[in-house]
């Protein structure tokens, strides 16, 4: 299996596709991204807080 983009919409076509195999490889890849990623999340906030501090 190559390299799925992990969006929600291809995980949720990992669920919708039955393959058990696939499923595991999406998985294993979301939580590899997810490890790789930990501060992604911290990060947009942090960018969403300097949108704000333009908009005031």
């Amino acid at each position: 299996m190559g390299v799925t983009m992990l969006y929600a919409a291809g995980i949720r076509e990992a669920i919708a596709s039955n393959d058990l195999e696939k499923m595991k490889a999406v998985a294993e890849q979301a939580k590899q991204t997810v490890r790789e990623q930990k501060d992604l999340h911290a990060a947009l906030l942090e960018l969403l807080e300097a949108i704000d501090t333009f908009r005031k």
